[in-house]
């Protein structure tokens, strides 16, 4: 069966070209070949081949250092590059998976062997390349529907004013709930739709990470929680919890989220609280956010990390049914996880892990 890619052969030995350039050949790919590092860059600068065969060991620029001007320079930098060795030893391969190399290939080659590896990487660069522009266009498509759909839903919220301001004072009680109603599903709307971009972009977010100190970011979001809803009794009861590492702007969007929920379903109680604290484990830095509100069916418990998928109705407490499914997205990119416990009527609890290692 024919396949079709373009291969560099970087080697400063003809014959190891030669016989390389054969192998590949045979099966369909078309092959370049140049016999220096300096050639090899120069080559890079004007075409860029599916996949590189790079000696380690040749005279003036060596293997390792064509890789590391390889990998550092964006333009060719998603380009698998396999190392052609005669060494067994793995100082000289380590050093080359650490600059970026995906794999090694022993001379003299075995045929059999020599193709795997290069169809192999073949096809893992082709799946990465595709499920980035996948991505991009997946990026491009939510914003698009960010604007096509709130577009014509600020219209209706203007028409909506208008209506009002055109009927004047002489609007029967029927006619003031069905614009009511209509504002409020509209504006619900209009949310559903932002928390669902923050949710589809958090997959091309690259998480910066740095040590958090997670108990005065509580206080923090917990005091501008309860500054919106001045009239309550609410309490935090907060302890010293561990630093952990991530990404302060994820984990911020994390515990805002979490505590936000805690305060809403707590809204019901005449004294709500609010209860954090580290639980002991081994692996993780476990925190417990825990409520005395509405609590859940723990049978229903896997339906709370669900995009749009919420256990109660909007009568009750409103919401997109987005954050937590927001919330356990995070927990993955930093190595974690979450959890949520619960009882009907008798509060929720939400475990948050951070690996210990990270």
């Amino acid at each position: 069966m024919q396949e079709y890619a373009e291969i560099l052969i970087v080697d400063d030995i003809p014959e190891h070209i030669a016989f390389a350039g054969s192998l590949l050949r045979d099966v369909g790919y078309r092959v370049y070949a140049v016999t220096s590092g300096s050639a090899a860059l120069g080559f890079l600068e004007t075409k860029r081949p599916d996949l590189i065969m790079l000696d380690i060991k040749m005279e003036g620029m060596d293997g390792l250092t064509v890789c590391r001007h390889i990998k550092e320079n964006p333009d060719t930098s998603d380009i698998p590059v396999i190392f052609l060795t005669a060494e067994t030893g793995t100082a000289a391969i380590k050093q080359g998976f650490e600059l970026g190399g995906c794999d090694y290939v022993v001379k003299p080659f075995l045929r059999e062997e020599f193709l795997a590896r290069v169809r192999t990487h073949l096809n893992i660069s082709r799946q990465s390349r595709a499920l980035a522009a996948a991505n991009q266009e997946l990026k491009q498509f939510c914003s698009a529907v960010s604007h096509d759909l709130k577009s014509p839903l600020n219209v209706i919220n203007m028409l909506i004013s208008a209506l009002g301001n055109e009927l004047g004072e002489n609007q029967s009680e029927e006619v003031l709930k069905i614009m009511d109603m209509i504002c409020k599903k509209s504006g619900k709307l209009t949310v559903m739709i932002d928390r669902l971009l923050e949710f589809s972009k958090m997959c091309n977010i690259t998480p910066e990470m740095e040590i958090l100190d997670l108990s005065a970011m509580i206080e923090e979001i917990y005091s501008e929680l309860i500054s919106l809803e001045p009239q309550r009794d609410i309490t935090l009861n907060c302890e010293v919890l561990p630093a952990v590492t991530g990404d302060e702007v994820l984990v911020n969007m994390l515990l805002k989220n979490i505590l936000s929920n805690a305060v809403k379903f707590t809204r019901h109680r005449e004294k709500a609280e609010i209860t954090v604290r580290a639980l002991p484990d081994e692996v993780y830095h476990v925190i417990s956010i825990k409520d005395n509100g509405a609590g859940f069916d723990m049978a229903y418990a896997d339906k709370l990390f669900q995009v749009f998928q919420r256990l109660h109705e909007d009568e009750e407490f409103e919401g997109s049914g987005v954050g937590l499914a927001l919330a356990a997205r995070i927990m993955k990119r930093h190595g974690g996880k979450i959890e949520a416990l619960g009882e009907v009527d008798k509060g929720a609890e939400i475990n948050i892990y951070f690996p210990k290692n990270k």
